[in-house]
């Protein structure tokens, strides 16, 4: 730091004012610039390591019946142009469409994996988010890259269901869920896996890397 100091103070008046000039430079570079590398922390630990959600209330169940991805009417039906089969790939295709006739716009897995091939909107086998309300003008998503127990709960009051990414039982497989509510600690899900009544706890599959909610636009 001294040796730092005595160059400084050999420099001529114009280095001088060159150095403190960038120096100003650089410290408010770094001021605006720690909130953007704190959120592109934070998402990049969500992403890559999931977060584990936990209600601080109760929250009734919201919906007794759900679309199963291995329904015999679409199971065996591709994804988009895609080779994948919704049996073995159709959770998100599953949730989604449950998440849209909760709302009062009645859609089956079936239907919604049409309307939105028509619409161009998987690239592959994955669902392009933007693609729905192109597709049905009365309900969007919504989501955030952040997302905490607090961002379910708001949902779930406002009679939504949040729509989750977990790792199937914990296995490092890719799985979709669908939070329809909350108790003793534990929030309840809808697994498309499932028989289409059954409720489990969102623990069994861990942590959770992703969310997304369906809403009315109309």
């Amino acid at each position: 730091m001294s040796r730092l100091l005595t160059t400084i103070k050999s420099f001529s008046p114009w280095k001088k004012r060159v150095f403190y000039s960038m120096l100003i430079l650089c410290c408010i570079l770094l001021l605006f610039a720690t909130p953007f590398l704190i959120y592109a922390g934070r998402v990049y630990f969500i992403k890559n390591f999931g977060v584990e959600l936990t209600p601080s209330k109760d929250y009734p169940v919201a919906i007794t019946g759900y679309y199963r991805q291995n329904d015999p009417q679409w199971k065996d039906d591709t994804i988009g142009n895609s080779v994948r089969k919704m049996g073995n790939t159709g959770c998100l295709i599953s949730c989604v469409a449950t998440a849209i006739s909760d709302l009062n716009v009645p859609i089956t897995p079936k239907e919604l994996n049409a309307t939105l091939t028509q619409n161009s909107g998987f690239q592959g086998a994955d669902l392009i988010w933007y693609k729905i309300n192109e597709s049905i003008p009365e309900v969007d998503y919504r989501y955030s890259r952040i997302f905490s127990s607090k961002t379910i709960e708001k949902d779930l009051e406002r009679g939504l269901l949040p729509i989750v990414n977990v790792h199937y039982f914990k296995t490092g497989i890719t799985h979709w869920v669908l939070i329809v509510g909350a108790k003793d600690g534990e929030f309840i899900i809808c697994d498309p896996m499932d028989d289409g009544t059954k409720t489990r706890l969102l623990s069994e599959h861990g942590k959770v890397y992703a969310y997304r909610v369906i809403e009315r636009t109309q």
